[in-house]
């Protein structure tokens, strides 16, 4: 049995660690702030402790000197927000996570990364970890530099670390994403861009968690590595013809030439930052890139140096997308 820490464990990836490394039959920790909603983890009997990560006084309370795997999760992901929306937790908060390990000796660090900082480069050519790094907007950009920061701290402090990239993510407990195409698919209002012929590499979070715990058990090889994680890729047509069949709806989805897309997002995302406007607008040029570009992840390396087999496919991610997010309101 391995002590574990968790940050984000609460939320939609981190509630998949904590169940799989609980499965695994760890003694598992996690950070929660006094507002978290505990609902992902209501069926899970696990240990929480107070704390947040833009606070460094409450972190140094409430993290142990013996932990052994360190799993920071916690971070905000959006399609609409500027640098002072994402910095202070994804970058700053990873900073002061990063503090507290080096001043507890704490010395194994699985890190939850995101294929964001690729960008979107729109092209037939698979990503694999040595790709060129493009982050196209601010919560790309914080993605990159968090982990610049996690293999500084690593090399210049000595201790082990690994990071998980994973694209898409899909499944039990998402907020985001996939009920978000639940309701537009519901409403008749779901669009594929030039046709729906573009590419997506998709993961299910219980397919990242099961990635990260296997670099935790796997550190000696993992040390230093990131790994890009992926359960299938899809043609995005195919993959909305699915899910319109799973929900029982017509498939007579709107099409839009991708660049129109994304030059229409851009405008209206101009226009809500220039009159202040806070909440998002109904197309932003991330939300067309994040679904209508073809964004291919080559996931060999993770398979080659640590063995790792996805759990989940298209049909079982769809099913479960549906089921979970049929009845979840879309942040």
């Amino acid at each position: 049995m391995t002590r574990c820490f968790v940050t984000g464990g609460t939320g939609f990836i981190g509630n998949h660690i904590v169940r799989t490394l609980i499965q695994k039959g760890h003694d598992v920790i996690v950070l929660v702030r006094k507002t978290s909603n505990m609902s992902l983890l209501d069926d899970v009997e696990v240990s929480t402790v107070i704390g947040d990560i833009t606070d460094t006084g409450s972190l140094r309370d409430a993290i142990p000197n013996d932990i052994e795997w360190f799993f920071h999760n916690a971070a905000i992901m959006s399609d609409w927000g500027g640098k002072q929306h994402f910095w202070p937790v994804n970058v700053e908060g990873t900073r002061n996570v990063l503090d507290v390990l080096v001043e507890k000796g704490i010395s194994n660090l699985i890190y939850t990364s995101s294929t964001a900082l690729y960008g979107f480069p729109n092209s037939e050519e698979p990503m694999h970890e040595d790709f060129p790094y493009k982050p196209a907007n601010a919560y790309q950009k914080s993605k990159l530099e968090a982990e610049r920061i996690v293999w500084k701290y690593s090399e210049e402090h000595n201790f082990n670390a690994t990071a998980i990239r994973p694209p898409i993510v899909l499944g039990y407990g998402d907020m985001y994403t996939g009920p978000n195409i639940l309701k537009l698919m519901k409403s008749g209002d779901y669009t594929v861009f030039s046709g729906g012929k573009n590419k997506q590499s998709i993961v299910h979070g219980e397919d990242v968690a099961r990635a990260l715990v296997l670099a935790a058990e796997k550190m000696d090889i993992a040390n230093g590595n990131a790994y890009n994680v992926v359960s299938f890729t899809t043609e995005m047509r195919e993959f909305a013809e699915m899910v319109a069949d799973e929900l029982g709806v017509a498939k007579d989805f709107r099409s839009i030439p991708y660049k129109v897309a994304v030059g229409l997002g851009a405008l209206v995302g101009g226009l809500y930052r220039a009159f202040l406007r806070p909440e998002p607008p109904l197309i932003t040029s991330f939300r067309v890139k994040m679904l209508g570009s073809n964004y291919i992840v080559d996931d060999t390396k993770i398979k080659e140096e640590l063995g790792f087999e996805s759990k989940w496919d298209r049909k079982e991610t769809i099913e479960d997308m549906v089921e979970w997010g049929g009845h979840i309101k879309p942040r």
